[in-house]
């Protein structure tokens, strides 16, 4: 077990409610990277203590049964989560009466970003939260440990005779879920459409499912990730309509890929983070493509996917009603139907550029490269990617000084590399130059 994220209940059976909540009550300490997110002031005791008790019965129970939502769906691309959202993914969720840890978890399927807030200061409640966090652990780190608390409470209930209860047969049907790949892959992709299993209607499951010959099984999880919030059905077939129409601009990743090699996420460990990886594999390309610290222009960056400059500067998006832009690859020439997003020459720009990240990283079997807005793990690679090989940080620094948040010269600075004064913003806040604009 990682000590990067631990929960750990001691227990102390209550003379209250039903058997199983008794039975499984304990003092219960939750910490992510060794930072206790169970510090809590008592006001009925005047005294801070670094575990709380409440029964582990309920909170197992939201564990389990928010099991896929909390491993594969991401933040809302755009505006607050919902309550429905909010339930699957606060812990608050688990309810039955209890003061739980104010925490909040969201996945990119890459890495869990957890976040704990303090209780407000005018609480009248007798437990006060006191501690302040937004950290990121690996995906696989957070799986085991949930995986290890819920069998601790099943184990615990066995140990005092209950051997029937909601939560042993939740998680054995959970548990044969994730030993079935068919299973837990629509699992997962039900996930990042934002529906509890089963939820998904059959007529947007039948076309994923058919999507996947066409597209591929990772791009098809990404573009449901795309439809999440969304009546999924019509846009779907809106997605594959525009796809297979005429109206892509034909071009090559051949230029780009006779310089790289296909795979350079291999050159970084396994559980690096998304924007490392994609800052990472931006400057590599830069350096293999021999790109020095000018921009890039319109000509150069067209002839890495054999595009011209007037189809980066044109304004036909076919994409431009659905949530995101789309290469689809032919089978094995290197040839690229390229089906735009973005009217403007800036943002067309930095959609091409996504589209070399995917192109180096999105398994072979993936036909289509989908660029969209969704807070997955690829999707922030790619942008973060895109911003780095368009406008280096290294060069950002140099260009803005000692006064990276004046405006104006942020606007100038975004003028010379040719991408917008926002990527600007959101590329110095990603590497804790400036605050993050609200």
């Amino acid at each position: 077990m990682s000590d990067s994220f631990v929960i750990d209940p001691q227990w102390e059976p209550s003379r209250h409610g039903p058997e199983e909540i008794r039975q499984t009550t304990a003092l219960l300490h939750i910490t992510v990277n060794g930072q206790p997110v169970t510090r809590v002031f008592n006001d009925w005791t005047q005294s801070v203590h670094e575990s709380v008790r409440v029964s582990t019965y309920p909170l197992a129970l939201w564990l389990a049964s928010s099991w896929w939502r909390l491993l594969w769906e991401p933040m809302p691309a755009v505006g607050k989560p919902d309550s429905d959202w909010r339930m699957a993914h606060e812990v608050g969720g688990a309810g039955h009466g209890y003061l739980w840890p104010p925490l909040r978890m969201e996945s990119d399927g890459n890495r869990v970003r957890i976040q704990c807030t303090p209780s407000p200061a005018n609480t009248s409640e007798p437990i006060q939260y006191l501690t302040k966090l937004h950290e990121t652990i690996p995906i696989a780190i957070f799986s085991t440990t949930i995986a290890h608390f819920v069998q601790t409470v099943i184990a615990r209930l066995d140990t005092v005779g209950i051997r029937d209860s909601a939560l042993h047969a939740l998680w054995n049907e959970v548990t044969h879920e994730k030993a079935d790949p068919e299973a837990a892959a629509w699992r997962k992709r039900e996930a990042m459409l934002g529906f509890e299993p089963d939820a998904a209607p059959q007529q947007v499951a039948e076309t994923l499912q058919d999507l996947t010959i066409t597209a591929g099984e990772s791009a098809v999880d990404e573009i449901a990730a795309a439809c999440a919030n969304t009546d999924a059905g019509p846009l779907l077939n809106r997605i594959r309509a525009v796809a297979g129409s005429d109206l892509a601009i034909p071009g090559s990743l051949l230029p780009v890929l006779s310089h790289i090699d296909h795979s350079p996420a291999r050159d970084f460990p396994p559980d690096t983070a998304p924007w490392d990886l994609g800052h990472g594999m931006a400057r590599m390309a830069r350096e293999r493509l021999g790109l020095n610290a000018d921009p890039i222009s319109n000509r150069r960056l067209g002839e890495l996917l054999a595009l011209t400059e007037q189809d980066l500067a044109g304004s036909v998006a076919p994409m431009a009603e659905v949530p995101m832009g789309l290469a689809v690859r032919a089978d094995n020439d290197g040839q690229v139907r390229f089906l735009f997003r973005r009217k403007h020459p800036v943002g067309r720009r930095f959609e091409a550029s996504r589209w070399l990240a995917d192109a180096l990283l999105a398994p072979a079997k993936d036909r289509w490269l989908p660029a969209t807005d969704a807070k997955t793990a690829r999707q922030k690679m790619q942008r973060a990617f895109a911003s780095e090989f368009l406008a280096p940080i290294g060069i950002l620094q140099d260009l803005l000084g000692n006064d990276p948040t004046n405006e104006e010269r942020i606007k100038d600075t975004a003028r010379h590399f040719g991408v917008s004064s926002r990527m600007i913003h959101s590329h110095l806040a990603n590497h804790d130059l400036v605050p993050f604009q609200k």
